[in-house]
Order: structure tokens, then C-alpha cells, then sequence
């Protein structure tokens, strides 16, 4: 009987991480993810610390092998990478499990505190320093319902979170404890915001308009590494861009290292000059910049040594204007661009292979389109993370260009995951996004988080031009930032202490008894 027990709790465990898995691209059935947490919250239902926590352990775990299953599609990556990545990414999910259980006795109801916690952990995980991972949020799952993201302007990611994982613990208590009000007043709370977000959706849209053009060249790994391959793709990034010129943008961006060593290159930043002055349109241009620089190597016994590294670069080209200085990536992509605590962290070969190092820029960078008119740009990982993009609106920004490259990953979910942020980045600030995929697929999307145009095949050459209405910048996000969240670790630390002391309250009681 009790193995019959654990292993029905364990069944529900997975259970809750294959409804997550679902609930993301591919197949991206986000409905799912309002039911995902119920198994697992059955399963946790009167157990321990202990069991909570093993279990929790256990679903984050299976839920991040299936989310990130596409890391396999990179070279040296083995599955003892990802049993290390399931198990940084699973004890997010066993802290929130294991809270609960600690919490079980909270002065405030599970409705409010469960999802209060999951917030205060959600926004640990996108803090974490270089293991931060903001990524496949359970608010991230309903980028499609429109109405109910709205509510990112005020929240931000987190507040759609909350109402997600409300609403699964309001379906788990009418299940445990027949809590039929509750489960009503949590309803009524998530369709209010519905209405609410509709109405948003309804109001006429305003803002100065422009057209803006996206290129998705489908630039291979193979034909990066020859003299002729680099050029047929130059050849077919210039065919698209003046494919797209028909429709006469404001506006046209090529995705993340489309070109290479740009400002060294004088045959090719000559022929991109003489593209923008023929076509009278400016660019946004996603380049490698390498850079070569000497150190002295211990391993060469104090020998100077050369070393080659690249800055990821943005340059922005207007007919009849010198080159100007680029937008150099900040955020650089964790044991994929650098290797973090380098000096401090003899990191071994069989957990992180060597890698080419990537330099960072130094800070964000504006430019300005047209008079008054200002855009930002994004190198594929930056996008996922919101308070870096926040600042910059603050300062004036109109636009946002986000440039991806997910050639490594294939036809897999990894770059359909990834725009999902993009989504949001546009309704928390009230901006349109473009995103320029290298492979696919390729967006433009609106300050509400609609889809106006996209080239959605992977790995096929294509153009995609839209209408926007530049953003204003004014929300209640862009303003104050994380003040949602930052107001559910207040309340989460509070009760946590309240637990404490009353715990210690309850021991010495009972030790009073017993003597």
C-alpha cells in the first residue's frame, strides 16, 4: 500500500511537468499550464518538508529535461549537461514545493501566499548573477492570451505568473477540500483582469506610425566557414532586403552576425554603404567584430601570447553617413560567450569545453531613426531579460530590434521559446518589437503583443513588413519596474517570519508541557 502510495505521487509529479512541457513551444498548448501544477500539488498535498521538496525536485527536473530538451542539438552537449541543468533549474521548483510545506500553517491563504512565493522565487532565478535564467515562465505560456497579458504593463511578467499559479492552487483546493469559494473568488479575480485587458484591446491605437522590415536570410553554419559561402549569403541578404524595399520601410534589420568583421572588411562595408545609398533605407546589421589582443599565458611559462576574440555587434548604416560606432552586446550568453568567474573557477574540459570568448560592450546604446524617433537593439539573449530593456525605454526609446541567431538549434523550440519574450518586452513597455531571426522564425509585433507580420518556417529565406505605432514608454512598468514583485518577497519574507517565530513559539510550549 505504501509503495502504491509514493508511486501515485510520483506519477502526479510527472504528470504536472509533462502538462508543462506542453504548455510551451513546441507544441505550445499554453491552456495547459493552468491545470500544470495541480498534479503536483496534489501529490505535496499533507506531506512534509522533506517529500514536498523531493518532489518538486523531481517534476522541475523532468519539466526542464523536456523544455530545454533542445540543447541537444549542440555539439559537446551530453546528457550528464543536462541532468546538472535539470537539477540548477528543478530546485527552483522544489524550494517553491518545500515552502509550502513550511508555510502550511501561513496566517494568509495558499491562494495568495503559493503564488506570492512562486513570484519571489521566479524573480531570484532572473537574478541569479551568470546562472540567471528568466526563461519559460509560466506567464511566458499565455503570450496568446492577449487579453490577460495585458496586465504586464502593471506587473510585468510576474503578474500573470501570479494569476497563473492562483488559479492552479484554486483547482487543487476545490479538489482536497471542496473550497468552492475560493476557487469562485479566483475565477472572478482572472476574468476581471480578462475584461479589463479586452477593453485595453479594444481602445483605438495611437502613436506616430511607421513601417519597419525584418530580414530572415537562413545564413547556414557550412557556408559561414568558405570564401563562397559568405558570399551566396551576401548575395541573398541583398535579393531580400530589396525584396523588402518594394514596400518602402522606414526601416530594415538584418538578424545577429549576418556579417562578419564588418569595419575590417573594406570590399564588404563598401558594398553595404553603396546597398543603403541605393536603396535610400538604413539598416540595422547583426556583425561579428573580432578584435586581437595579447595577454601573458601561464601555461607558456610567462610567454606573451595572441589571442582573438569577437565583440557581437549592431551596426546601424544610413545613406550618405560615415559608419558609426556599434551597439556592442552587454549581456553575454553564460558558458555559450564567456566563461563566468574565469579567474577564480578552474572550470574542467568535461563540464565546459573551451570555447571562443565573446568581449562585452560596455553599456546600452540609442540611436535615432528619425528626428525624435529613437530604437534600441537586443542581441539574442539580452531580450529575455526585462529590466535591461526597462532603462532604456525610460531614457526615449520608441522601438525595440531584437536580433537572434539560433542556427545551432535547428527546427526545435529554442528560438519559438525565445520570442516569447519578445512578446512581452513589447507589452510591458508598450513598444513594438521586430525580431530579425537569422533561421526562423522571424517577427514583428505590436506594443499589445500581436503578431502583425512574421516569416514563421524555419530555416527559409523570407521578408516581413508591418505597420507600427511607436511606443510612448509610459506604463506603470517602465516607470516603477518590479515594484509586483518586489512586493510579493516583502510578503512572502514576512510570512516566513511569522512561521518562524510562531514555530518556536509552539516548541517551547510543548517543551513546557512535557516537563
Amino acid at each position: 500500500m505504501v509503495v502504491i502510495t509514493i508511486l501515485s505521487k510520483i506519477g502526479l509529479a510527472l504528470l504536472a511537468s509533462v502538462f508543462m512541457v506542453i504548455s510551451f513551444p513546441h507544441p505550445d498548448q499554453g491552456w495547459l499550464a493552468w491545470f500544470a501544477l495541480v498534479p503536483l500539488i496534489l501529490a505535496c498535498h499533507g506531506q512534509g518538508f522533506l517529500v514536498s521538496l523531493s518532489l518538486g525536485l523531481l517534476s522541475g527536473m523532468a519539466s526542464a529535461l523536456g523544455i530545454f530538451s533542445w540543447m541537444f542539438e549542440v555539439p559537446g552537449f551530453k546528457l550528464y549537461h543536462a541532468l546538472i541543468l535539470a537539477l540548477y533549474i528543478g530546485s527552483y521548483t522544489a524550494l517553491w514545493c518545500s515552502g509550502l510545506a513550511f508555510l502550511r500553517t501561513s496566517p494568509l491563504p495558499r491562494m495568495v501566499i503559493g503564488p506570492a512565493l512562486w513570484v519571489a522565487i521566479d524573480f531570484l532565478k532572473a537574478h541569479a548573477g551568470f546562472m540567471a535564467l528568466p526563461w519559460a515562465t509560466l506567464a511566458q505560456s499565455q503570450h496568446r492570451d492577449l487579453a490577460l497579458i495585458q496586465t504586464a504593463t502593471i506587473t510585468g511578467e510576474y503578474g500573470i505568473t501570479f494569476l497563473v499559479v492562483m488559479g492552479n492552487i484554486a483547482l487543487a483546493e476545490l479538489i482536497t477540500q471542496r473550497a468552492w469559494r475560493r476557487t469562485i473568488i479566483a475565477g472572478a479575480i482572472i476574468l476581471l483582469v480578462h475584461i479589463g485587458g479586452a477593453i485595453t484591446l479594444s481602445q483605438p491605437v495611437a502613436g506616430q506610425v511607421l513601417r519597419v522590415a525584418v530580414v530572415q536570410p537562413c545564413i547556414l553554419l557550412q557556408e559561414r566557414e568558405t570564401p563562397e559561402g559568405r558570399a551566396a549569403s551576401y548575395t541573398r541578404l541583398e535579393r531580400l532586403t530589396r525584396e523588402a524595399v518594394k514596400k518602402r520601410p522606414a526601416l530594415i534589420a538584418w538578424p545577429e552576425t549576418a556579417l562578419r568583421d564588418l569595419p575590417k572588411d573594406l570590399v564588404l562595408m563598401e558594398w553595404v554603404k553603396g546597398l543603403v545609398k541605393d536603396i535610400e533605407i538604413p539598416l540595422v546589421v547583426g556583425a561579428s567584430e573580432f578584435v586581437k589582443f595579447s595577454r601573458v599565458a601561464e601555461e607558456d611559462k610567462g610567454q606573451l601570447s595572441v589571442e582573438e576574440r569577437a565583440y557581437n555587434a549592431a551596426y546601424f548604416i544610413m545613406p550618405d553617413r560615415p559608419l558609426g560606432e556599434p551597439y556592442k552586446k552587454v549581456k553575454l550568453l553564460p558558458f555559450g560567450e564567456y566563461l563566468p568567474l574565469e579567474s577564480f573557477v578552474p572550470w574542467p574540459t568535461w563540464l565546459v569545453p573551451r570555447l571562443f570568448q565573446n568581449i562585452p560592450g560596455d553599456s546600452p546604446k540609442r540611436f535615432e531613426l528619425i528626428k525624435g524617433v529613437w530604437f534600441t537593439v537586443r542581441v539574442c539573449w539580452e531580450g529575455v531579460f526585462a529590466d535591461f530593456l526597462r532603462q532604456s525605454v525610460k531614457e526615449g526609446t520608441h522601438l525595440l530590434v531584437q536580433l537572434n541567431n539560433a542556427n545551432w538549434f535547428g527546427r526545435t523550440g529554442a528560438e519559438p521559446q525565445h520570442n516569447l519574450t519578445s512578446v512581452f518586452r513589447a507589452v510591458e513597455n508598450h513598444i513594438p518589437v521586430l525580431v530579425a531571426s537569422n533561421t526562423g522564425p522571424s517577427l514583428i509585433i505590436d506594443e499589445y503583443g500581436r503578431i502583425l507580420a512574421s516569416i514563421p518556417d524555419f530555416f527559409v529565406p523570407g521578408t516581413a513588413v508591418a505597420d507600427v505605432h511607436l511606443g510612448d514608454g509610459l506604463t506603470f512598468y517602465t516607470k516603477f519596474g518590479d515594484l509586483f514583485a518586489f512586493t510579493c518577497i516583502a510578503c512572502v519574507a514576512l510570512i516566513f517570519m511569522i512561521s518562524f517565530v510562531d514555530r518556536i513559539r509552539r516548541k517551547k510550549a510543548m517543551d513546557r508541557v512535557e516537563r
